[in-house]
């Protein structure tokens, strides 16, 4: 295998070992502890140093080049030093397989680097991301033409100009290349989940203000009984009933805060078989002291279907919904919760007959900032609900007319035959 061949075979192991491959385990992170995070790492720099090895260019008998020390460069300053230290033995036990005289270079050259990177890792890990492309670039160059300086004064091996140019320019971009799109991906997950966070805390306080107002009633028709059994004159049977009454009010103010407060209390991410039917009605409870407030009414027809995701995520997504809709709703109104089968999987439709949105509105829907509600509005409540129907693998349509109403279509695969309880 002779010219560019290699070099190009090298950048896509690359790309799939240190790129692909980191990113679709932050995707499924939370499955998964730290220790197996970091031997994901580990296993990922070690295949892709293997994978440049065994594709080398040959120089000469038994003195290969290829891209292992962007490899072990980027590995070494994402794991750390003990990372670092092991890639490096991997680099040696494998170049020594392999055999040649090159095998001596490759532990000069893996010796020195791996010098540097222990210089560097602490502070690479604490950089911006320009910073970070800027060290792993200059730190592979800076390997490569160490490499380039040993062969050829102590091994005696000879280089073009074009060869070194093209090593030298691969090298700098395929470097570059893959710790920006590490690190941009990285930032997006983060402000993903800043996202979400931020608005289950802006649906939070909205809830919190519409439970304290449906806490009042029961309390207040708890209070007015009290007041009546001080009366010296009632009779026994009267106030065994106002008694029952007022434990009866008691009890549904304490349903209404355990509900408040089983959705505003943080759970760990942890993917799970949800119940569509418990999860619905665990929301309509919730969501009642809202509805009862702008006099709406919530009917539901939902059958029983088993989906896969994160129950607190999924939560979180029908509350944006369901809020959505009775606030569209601020006199009097229907909001209408129905599940239907489809093929392999289930439509969650959530309705109202609100003041609805224009084709441009609902053009926007999804856009970060962007919101029908003026000035109480923050525009990320829907961004928040298509980033999770994502998650859950589903897909969301949603229609609309002015002054008619909206609907929301929301497709999720099923893990289980539904059946109608």
């Amino acid at each position: 295998m002779n010219g560019l061949e290699p070099l190009l075979l090298n950048i896509l192991f690359l790309i799939v070992f240190l790129l692909f491959i980191p990113i679709l385990y932050e995707l499924h992170a939370h499955k998964f502890s730290t220790k197996t995070k970091k031997l994901i790492y580990l296993l990922s720099s070690v295949l892709a140093i293997i994978s440049c090895i065994s594709f080398p260019i040959t120089i000469m008998n038994g003195y290969l080049f290829d891209l292992r020390l962007v490899a072990l460069t980027i590995g070494g300053l994402y794991g750390g030093i003990p990372v670092a230290i092991l890639l490096t033995l991997v680099t040696v036990a494998f170049r020594f397989m392999i055999g040649g005289s090159g095998a001596f270079a490759t532990v000069i050259v893996v010796t020195i680097l791996l010098i540097i990177l222990s210089g560097f890792t602490a502070y690479f890990s604490e950089s911006s991301l320009k910073r970070k492309v800027l060290i792993g670039s200059c730190l592979s160059v800076l390997a490569l033409i160490i490499a380039l300086v040993n062969s050829t004064i102590i091994f005696g091996a000879s280089f073009s100009n074009l060869f070194i140019l093209i090593h030298i320019v691969l090298t700098l971009s395929i470097s570059s290349l893959i710790i920006y799109l590490y690190e941009v991906f990285q930032d997006n997950l983060v402000i993903s989940k800043r996202i979400i966070k931020a608005e289950k805390m802006e649906v939070v306080s909205h809830l919190a203000s519409s439970v304290s107002h449906e806490v009042r009633n029961p309390l207040t028709v708890v209070r007015g009984f009290l007041q009546l059994m001080q009366q010296q004159d009632i009779p026994l049977d009267q106030r065994e009933k106002f008694l029952a009454i007022s434990i009866s009010e008691i009890d549904r103010a304490n349903d209404i805060i355990r509900n408040y407060l089983t959705f505003a209390k943080p759970s760990p991410e942890n993917n799970e078989e949800i119940n569509v039917k418990e999860e619905v009605e665990a929301i309509i409870e919730i969501i009642t002291p809202l509805a009862n407030m702008n006099g709406v009414e919530i009917v539901k027809q939902i059958d029983h279907f088993m989906i896969y995701g994160e129950k607190q995520m999924f939560q979180q997504c029908l509350i944006n919904i369901t809020k959505n809709c009775i606030e569209a709703m601020p006199e009097k109104g229907k909001l209408v919760i129905k599940t239907k089968s489809e093929e392999n999987g289930l439509v969650l439709v959530i309705s109202d007959n609100g003041k609805g949105m224009t084709e441009e509105q609902l053009s926007r829907l999804g856009e970060p900032y962007f919101t029908t509600k003026g000035r109480e509005g923050t525009g990320l409540g829907m961004l928040t609900v298509i980033k999770i129907i994502e998650l859950l693998n589903g897909k969301l349509n949603v229609t609309s007319k002015v002054n008619e109403g909206t609907n929301f279509y929301i497709h999720l695969p099923i893990s289980e035959s539904p059946k109608t309880l």
